[in-house]
């Protein structure tokens, strides 16, 4: 994946903007269009980049802001073919900028309506699973890993400290709170249907192996669960978003907000702090070390380069 990045500068800063982009090695080709700019007013800049430099190339755009207003739009790349490029192409990196994997992160943890549903059905699907046998009881569990967006908004506050962005804190500890708040309604409402139906009864709950797992993790569970918490991170920071669920998998942030609202919709004050307990260290991996897998980023990949947004 290579990069293409369209940037709206005023006139007054185009020819400067020029000359460093022309200077950054992984630049294979510029295009500029003077005064196709509308909104904002001025010119429009075209690079076609490789994936390393485009920290370079942003950089050089947040240059041009100090003449005025900018607008700067990044895409991947599938293929991007320069004479006499094709070795440095073929070795290309595979991070993503700050920019973009903030903004995924921001996409699909933001307090949405698809975002709130999901959630309460993933909490759901995660009750009914661990009141079931093994086989369609490991199946619900990887179901409701896959299709809830668990993942993104403790991500996204993990981003947002290492940035010490006071703004980005606020946003993604609304989404941690209302989405977990809704997993664990899902959770609970699954369990309290179920158990009317005669499906969820005290002797189902004590052979529940999946429950187990939850609230009496191993020392092999909690490598699993710091693994997905690394994992998840280096997924959104290169990538790689089609296999987040493998990390959202091997943590147990889903089915944990799951128990938490069994336990409450069963008066049951032990189960739900077990799994309120085994949430919290979950969500603490993730900021932990999912934190770190950024904190390294960020000064290995990106320099310490600010965001432009």
């Amino acid at each position: 994946m290579h990069h293409s990045v369209e940037m709206s500068v005023p006139s007054a800063a185009t020819d400067g903007t020029l000359s460093r982009l022309a200077a950054i090695d992984g630049v294979l080709a510029l295009k500029v269009e003077r005064g196709a700019g509308v909104r904002p007013e001025g010119d429009v800049i075209t690079v076609q980049t490789l994936n390393r430099s485009v920290d370079d190339v942003l950089a050089a755009a947040a240059e041009a802001e100090r003449h005025g207003p900018i607008a700067v739009a990044t895409g991947g790349v599938e293929s991007l073919v320069a004479t006499g490029a094709q070795g440095a192409i073929d070795d290309d990196a595979d991070e993503s900028p700050w920019e973009e994997f903030e903004r995924r992160l921001r996409h699909h943890g933001r307090l949405s309506l698809n975002y709130v549903l999901l959630m309460t059905v993933g909490g759901a699907i995660a009750v009914a699973g661990l009141l079931s046998p093994p086989v369609p009881q490991a199946l619900a569990l990887a179901a409701s890993a896959v299709l809830t967006p668990a993942f993104e908004p403790v991500g996204e506050l993990a981003v947002a400290l290492v940035r010490r962005s006071g703004y980005a804190i606020r946003r993604g500890l609304v989404s941690v709170l209302v989405g977990y708040l809704l997993l664990a309604v899902g959770g609970g409402l699954a369990f309290l249907v179920l158990r009317a139906l005669g499906l969820a009864s005290p002797k189902t709950l004590a052979s529940s192996e999946g429950l187990h797992l939850v609230i009496d993790p191993t020392a092999a569970d909690w490598l699993v669960a710091a693994g997905g918490a690394v994992a998840g991170l280096l997924i959104i920071t290169s990538f790689r978003q089609a296999v987040l669920a493998g990390a959202l998998i091997a943590l147990a942030l889903v089915p944990a907000g799951g128990v938490l609202g069994m336990g409450v919709a069963a008066l049951d004050v032990g189960l739900a702090l077990q799994g309120l307990q085994r949430l919290a260290e979950d969500v603490a991996l993730v900021l932990v070390l999912g934190g770190l897998v950024v904190l390294g980023k960020d000064r290995l990949k990106h320099h310490g380069r600010r965001p432009l947004a």
